[in-house]
């Protein structure tokens, strides 16, 4: 424990911070990584710009392009901003772009399930395709297209909206016939006319929130009857020639998607058996434990829908939406449930709502703090990247950390106190480590660069974390 008069003083650029013992009490903590334990392999952190949110950046109302670049670099840069590295487009089932739907590739039904489809490419995709360009040219590694429903005319219901079933599907009987075939050349042909294009589409989903009869977009789902399509699905993708890991089935909530483990799993052919991926959202459920299953997880949708946009707050008292929340429900993910990757629902938009990460409001571009939260994770735990063994002896001193391809070794610590911590972190690799780089985000900084840490022989370093705040150290 430093003396009471003694102040450690961090410089980063023009931005000068200090960790005064004079200001706050401090509590003494240790930090132990070892990377020869390891966990799953990452493959990364993600957003969504779906329902026209990504026409919020540059469609004909969206923002300047001074500003829409800003936002592009802030979402997918991983040297001026979070450098997400996984998109998740929606497929469009509509038969128009009017309000905020997403037009179909097939907008009207061609007559029969067995009758040649008419599919039309506008080289925009609601905005998600010159998105996906700008994404990757900016380093992205995947990209996740994810259709909420069938077209309308596939389903029992007649509707993309209001729930309904894929026709052919256990329990279903449509007058029109089995539609299932049809729908999986309908997923195909859309990551194909995004090739044809020049971007890659890494995975491919077909439901979103099976459980939930939406007024929007959606189409309902058991585990069998989910898995009565991927087997279709997995044959049309094989005869294609394309190259599409399948994923499945973005369950409303963790606990529902664990119930449709069963069904996925269950008869002579698991359906799991063609799944690259298995798919949930922490809406009505937590993702705080390990799904059934030896496949990767990814959460791929989650965000606070409780009120107005909180942009500045890391921390506050009652809050939902603010950036300490995030922090530990990205660490929980990746600590309790082994996820290997997740998303946040929208990246940006032009609400007033507390549903985005950056909120644009006319020409304006306010990141959240929990935007940097998500870049504290994302910027530093790379794709291919392997959780490794973290503890810590302070209970709300939450870690964790990784080994990234690269051999750097990243470390995020959230202190959820109201008292900083001075810390001695010891790192046990089989590599020399000399230097611990800290990024801090709190109330007031946003992923703030600090000065260097020398680490000793050992792999050990000694520094201070402040009351409710994350830091990630990189080690290199």
């Amino acid at each position: 424990m430093p003396s009471l008069m003694r102040t450690v003083v961090f410089v980063a650029s023009a931005v000068t911070y200090a960790y005064a013992a004079t200001i706050s009490p401090t509590k003494a903590a240790s930090i132990s990584v070892n990377t020869v334990i390891e966990f799953q392999e990452l493959d990364g952190f993600g957003i969504s710009q779906a329902f026209q949110r990504a026409e919020d950046i540059f469609g004909k109302e969206g923002l300047s392009s001074k500003n829409a670049k800003h936002v592009l670099d802030l979402l997918f840069s991983i040297d001026k901003g979070a450098g997400f590295s996984i998109l998740r487009n929606g497929i469009g089932s509509s038969n128009s772009s009017d309000s905020d739907f997403m037009n179909s590739i097939e907008p009207f039904s061609p007559g029969s399930p067995s009758a040649k489809p008419h599919y039309v490419w506008d080289r925009n995709d609601s905005g998600q395709f010159p998105l996906a360009q700008e994404a990757y040219d900016r380093g992205l590694v995947g990209l996740y297209g994810n259709a909420w429903s069938a077209p309308g005319y596939m389903k029992t219901n007649g509707d993309e909206n209001n729930g309904g079933y894929l026709c052919g599907v256990t329990n279903t009987s449509c007058p029109s016939g089995n539609w299932m075939e049809a729908y999986a050349d309908y997923l195909v042909q859309w990551a194909r006319l995004y090739k044809e294009s020049g971007v890659k589409v890494t995975n491919i989903g077909f439901l979103n929130e099976p459980e939930f009869a939406a007024s929007y977009a959606g189409m309902l789902s058991d585990g069998t009857q989910a898995a009565d399509f991927i087997r279709i699905l997995a044959k049309t993708i094989k005869a294609s020639g394309m190259n599409l890991a399948i994923n499945c089935c973005d369950g409303i909530g963790w606990e529902e998607q664990e119930q449709m483990m069963a069904g996925l799993q269950a008869g002579p052919d698991p359906a799991e058996n063609y799944l690259s991926v298995v798919t949930g959202h922490g809406y009505n459920s937590m993702p705080n434990f390990p799904l059934s299953t030896k496949k990767k997880t990814w959460v791929t949708e989650w965000a606070d829908l409780s009120g107005g946009f909180t942009p500045h707050a890391f921390f506050k008292s009652g809050a939902t939406g603010e950036g300490m929340t995030w922090a530990r429900n990205i660490q929980v993910a990746l600590l309790d449930a082994n996820v290997s990757g997740f998303f946040y629902w929208i990246g940006a938009e032009n609400s007033t709502t507390d549903s985005g990460l950056i909120n644009l409001i006319g020409d304006e571009v306010i990141p959240s703090k929990r935007f940097w939260a998500f870049a504290q994770f994302s910027r530093f735990a790379r794709p291919g990247a392997r959780r490794v063994e973290a503890t810590s002896s302070a209970p709300l001193l939450h870690v964790s950390s990784f080994l990234n391809k690269d051999g750097s070794i990243v470390t995020q610590a959230i202190n959820n106190a109201t008292e900083a911590y001075d810390i001695s972190l010891k790192v046990h690799c089989s590599a020399r480590i000399n230097n611990a780089r800290p990024y801090v985000t709190n109330n007031a900084n946003d992923l703030t660069a600090l000065a260097p840490i020398r680490v000793a022989s050992d792999g050990t370093f000694k520094t201070r974390i402040p009351a409710h705040s994350l830091v990630s150290f990189v080690c290199s």
